[in-house]
């Protein structure tokens, strides 16, 4: 296995940060790795917002639900960005050249949404890749995607520059044993040519440790593992505001689409 390699298999998520900047140099090269990403047709879709004032990034904490956003050296806020390209479509007066050529003015619909989120992905994990190549760790985000409104504001965001993660960097304080975490077998991962649905006894084998490792918290509140998971991940009270908060988040995009069916 190579240095490379290596980094990626060795790499976990990191909520905690020694009391010290990140160097000048690394914060610009993990920069300079989001801005090499692949990108959909070279148009770099997404947009990053540095976030260093100490007053954001409190807000940040309480509004996604982690302290340790406060405390990190290095936020980086990745945004799904099409009002880059709207912005220049209309500085060329593309409404006048759409009524002059008989195109119907599009805005940007889900499909733009979701190359925009890819973009801004890869653009974010090769900033992980980057930092964790300088021995600085990172933490994904994506609570970011709750409490629209208060982040709106607080980073004046357009209606096409969707928050779609963020960030937090820093170097691991001294001394601290990182375990890497284990993920679940890779045949119910990867599938050959096509999807394959996984069995009831498929997906029993695949949950088997994290079973076993919840089984007194499933004993305590008689649920069974599936109940456990769906009241967390989809309807607990972060879930609910992020789903009222998405789609929020979705009305410009969704608008588009709704007018291109109704004509």
């Amino acid at each position: 296995m190579n240095e490379t390699l290596q980094l990626i298999d060795r790499r976990t998520s990191l909520r905690t940060y020694a009391d010290r900047p990140i160097e000048g140099a690394h914060v610009e090269a993990i920069l300079e790795s989001a801005m090499r990403a692949p990108t959909a047709g070279n148009m770099m879709l997404y947009s990053i917002v540095r976030v260093s004032d100490p007053e954001k990034k409190r807000a940040l904490a309480e509004t996604c639900g982690h302290a340790f956003i406060a405390e990190a050296p290095l936020v980086l806020l990745f945004l799904a960005d099409m009002q880059r390209w709207v912005d220049f479509f209309d500085g060329g007066d593309v409404r006048t050249y759409c009524e002059e050529e008989g195109l119907e003015h599009r805005m940007p619909d889900p499909s733009k949404l979701l190359m925009s989120c890819c973009d801004a992905m890869v653009a974010a994990q090769n900033t992980v890749i980057a930092a964790e190549s300088l021995g600085i760790g990172s933490c994904y985000i994506g609570d970011i995607m709750g409490h629209a409104e208060e982040h709106r504001v607080l980073f004046d965001l357009p209606a096409f520059a969707l928050p779609i993660t963020l960030l937090c960097y820093g170097y691991p304080p001294d001394g601290l044993e990182l375990k890497k975490r284990e993920r679940f077998d890779r045949k119910f991962i990867i599938h050959q040519d096509a999807y394959v649905r996984s069995s009831t006894t498929d997906l029993d084998e695949m949950m088997r440790d994290i079973r076993k490792r919840f089984s007194r918290v499933l004993k305590e509140r008689g649920l069974n593992l599936p109940q456990l998971t769906y009241k967390g991940f989809m309807a607990g009270a972060a879930a609910l505001e992020e789903r009222r908060s998405v789609g929020l988040l979705l009305e410009p995009w969704l608008d588009a689409a709704d007018k291109e069916r109704a004509e």
